[in-house]
């Protein structure tokens, strides 16, 4: 044990007898351990949150999209009344007509509020993303690449395309 000066003031070094040290290493390794599962908690912890997050996004997604082959097939049924309320017109029943169109305009107003929506068409850049070309015109009056005409209607549902429209397009000669 030495004793030192220092302003007075008396410094005293104390040598820690071996069974101290052993405990005070030991509590330094338990500390030490203790600050590792602190750390993998928190990792854990954060790990989970961003699994709640993405669980909750691809309910939402799923639940968004859940009626996607549904509403492609009532497409059908939708496309095959207008072709019936045409032939009608033709044929001259225009009360069967008339009454064929309001079916038609319930069936549409039911599918919009389950978030179908009609693409625009006719007057459009075409966009290969939501038209499908079926035929070209050469039409000098009018822009190249513009829909000129729709032959059938596509739909979305929110964002996704259910069904493009399949459209006429104006392509000039050059």
């Amino acid at each position: 044990m030495s004793i030192q000066k220092d302003d007075d003031k008396e410094l005293v070094e104390v040598a820690i007898p071996p069974e101290e040290a052993s405990l005070k290493e030991e509590l330094d390794k338990v500390k030490q351990q203790n600050e590792e599962y602190l750390s993998r908690l928190q990792r854990l912890q954060a790990d989970f949150e961003n699994f709640k997050r993405r669980t909750k996004l691809n309910n939402e997604e799923l639940t968004k999209y859940a009626s996607f082959d549904l509403v492609k097939e009532l497409l059908t049924v939708s496309d095959n009344l207008q072709r019936a309320a045409g032939a009608l017109e033709v044929e001259n029943a225009e009360g069967t007509s008339q009454g064929i169109r309001l079916i038609h305009k319930q069936f549409c107003g039911i599918l919009n509020r389950i978030g179908v929506k009609k693409i625009k068409s006719v007057g459009e850049q075409f966009d290969p993303r939501v038209h499908e070309a079926v035929m070209s015109v050469n039409d000098t009056d009018t822009p190249d690449d513009v829909v000129v005409e729709e032959i059938q209607e596509g739909f979305k549902l929110y964002d996704k395309v259910i069904r493009p429209s399949k459209v006429k397009v104006n392509k000039r000669e050059k």
